[in-house]
């Protein structure tokens, strides 16, 4: 079966410790834009370079966290039957939000693709 170019392909999935899900998806059409890797050569886009994406997205997007600590970065492959060397970042990250002088903390994910952009979490798969 061929995919079409608007057709979802999840990335990733995380679930919390309350068991909610949280989904990142990208069309067919965009995955064949991201860059090709292969392990045995330079990234198409640096870790320092991601990381600072990420951390670009997210002071955009909260600004109730008064920290951010990035706590892991790992490299995963986004399976799919026809493109094989897609690559993503995920960068999670520990946030603390002070609410009445009490501290929460907040952990979640940003997804970077090979090329720095940042691909929008979804509750809904």
């Amino acid at each position: 079966m061929v995919a079409t170019a608007d057709e979802r392909v999840r990335i990733t999935e995380h679930r919390d410790a309350n068991g909610k899900s949280t989904y990142w998806y990208i069309t067919q059409e965009r995955l064949a834009q991201i860059p090709d890797w292969k392990p045995d050569v330079s990234l198409p886009l640096p870790i320092e370079k991601a990381v600072g994406k990420a951390t670009e997205w997210i002071k955009n997007r909260s600004t109730k966290f008064t920290e951010r600590d990035i706590v892991t970065i790992s490299l995963g492959k986004i399976w799919d039957s026809e493109m094989k060397d897609k690559w993503y970042y995920t960068i999670s990250v520990n946030g603390t939000v002070n609410v009445d002088g009490i501290k929460a903390n907040s952990f979640f994910s940003v997804i970077v693709l090979m090329d720095g952009t940042i691909v929008e979490p979804s509750s809904k798969e």
